[in-house]
């Protein structure tokens, strides 16, 4: 491991990303950019299909000036890949299964491939979301029990979690510091000299693995109980009548400890599934899980409250075309994991509502004229930058039907001129009328 150290130090290595998804990609690619021969490994072969050609598979910021490089080779042959490689990083998708149970089959997946080349001397670093002491419960153990090897004097170990926000990797992985927990002292100082490949001047935070695993979960559940509050706080000024946006702009306005989050759907899947990772164990009670079904509740509540709207004018929903503006997780992505407007969506076809979808980042839903026309209620779901005029242009498309409710979930649009256009106006986290 020692000579491995003074390899890395020199450049004179070769870095293998396994999983060249949203996280594995842009890091791949940014190594690349300094000088660092990566090999990107990844079982979908239309994934890399994309790569090779030099199209982006997804939409991250800057990506385009990335793609192409020569220090970067691509293959969906892990196997080969990791014999190939000095130093392997995972960057494996750790999803939830059912019935709220961890899913670590694409990181055994994963491990299996690994493990059919010789890891000895090679150095193995975890950067996927996990539940803490995954490194050392499940990755060490299973790694020495099927090679013989020990790890931290036969081979690497050590977590590296990714903390950047989806849509700017290019920009973050260059800034933001690294927390490392190795497994022994040379595992975690191999793991700084890799990350300095991207900046020499990377802050580097040493830890235990264990802790740096918790202090992934903890940044992202730290973020999606304030959503929580929010939402929260939205619920209470419908009951007092009030808007919680409003509100929330004003006390934060030029007030010191004000950043109080405006209500809004909160999702995807580094916020939907993290709190679970850290409280799957308890037997307590906790108010993580308590904000986890506060924010899971929220499409529902919407939908009760668009329907009985919608019953007060006559309708029924199950007769009612509803248009959803925004698939994606959040303002300005393609990504869909996680989704509050899918849960909106399963819960209007649940309803029996005809449901047509709009997003202008995703290519495979309708175009906006085709998703509003004849629509008795239009939800934008996702804050878009693209539907911040939206309402114009559909008063002016005069496709939808008179008196169409419009439902805005983020509180993105002035309540006159949203009625001055003929709707029936909804704000999510507002009792006006």
């Amino acid at each position: 491991m020692k000579e491995l150290l003074e390899l890395v130090k020199k450049n004179n290595f070769t870095l293998g990303i396994v999983g060249i998804g949203r996280v594995g990609l842009p890091l791949g690619l940014m190594f690349a950019s300094k000088g660092v021969k990566v090999i990107g490994m990844d079982s979908n072969s239309e994934h890399i299909r994309k790569i090779l050609s030099g199209n982006a598979p997804f939409k991250d910021k800057g990506m385009e000036n990335y793609l192409g490089n020569p220090n970067f080779h691509p293959t969906d042959n892990t196997i080969d890949g990791a014999k190939k490689s000095d130093v392997l990083i995972l960057t494996i998708g750790t999803p939830m299964a059912d019935h709220m149970r961890l899913d670590y089959s694409q990181l055994y997946g994963a491990l299996a491939d690994i493990l059919k080349v010789s890891l000895s001397g090679k150095m193995i670093i975890m950067r996927s979301t996990a539940a803490p002491k995954t490194l050392e419960n499940v990755i060490k153990p299973h790694i020495e029990k099927n090679t013989g090897l020990l790890a931290g004097k036969d081979f690497g170990l050590a977590v590296c979690p990714e903390r950047i926000i989806e849509g700017k990797a290019f920009e973050e992985l260059q800034t933001l510091p690294e927390i490392i927990g190795g497994i022994d002292a040379t595992s975690s100082q191999i793991t700084a000299e890799v990350f300095k490949k991207i900046n020499p001047n990377k802050k580097i935070i040493i830890t235990t693995p264990a802790a740096a695993e918790l202090a992934k979960l903890f940044t992202n559940v730290y973020r999606y109980v304030n959503f929580a509050l929010g939402n929260e706080f939205g619920l209470i000024s419908e009951e007092y009548g009030e808007d919680a946006h409003e509100i929330i702009r004003i006390l934060n306005e030029d007030y010191p400890r004000g950043g109080v989050r405006a209500p809004g759907m909160a999702g995807g899947p580094c916020l939907s599934k993290d709190g679970y990772y850290l409280t799957h164990n308890m037997l307590y009670p906790d108010f993580i899980l308590t904000a986890w079904r506060l924010n899971e509740s929220i499409p529902a509540y919407i939908v009760g409250r668009m329907k009985k709207l919608l019953e007060s004018k006559g309708k029924k929903l199950h007769e009612c075309k509803v248009a959803v503006l925004g698939l994606a997780f959040k303002r300005g992505s393609d990504d869909m994991r996680y989704s509050p407007s899918m849960r909106l969506i399963e819960i209007l076809k649940g309803e029996n509502a005809e449901v047509s979808v709009h997003d202008p980042h995703i290519e495979s839903t309708e175009e906006l004229g085709k998703a509003v026309e004849n629509a008795d209620a239009i939800i934008v779901a996702t804050n878009h930058a693209e539907f911040e005029q939206i309402h114009r242009t559909i008063a002016k498309m005069k496709k939808h039907k008179q008196g169409c409710v419009f439902v805005d979930c983020w509180g993105m649009f002035d309540r006159n001129e949203i009625i001055s256009h003929e709707f029936d106006y909804l704000r999510f986290g507002s009792g006006k009328k």
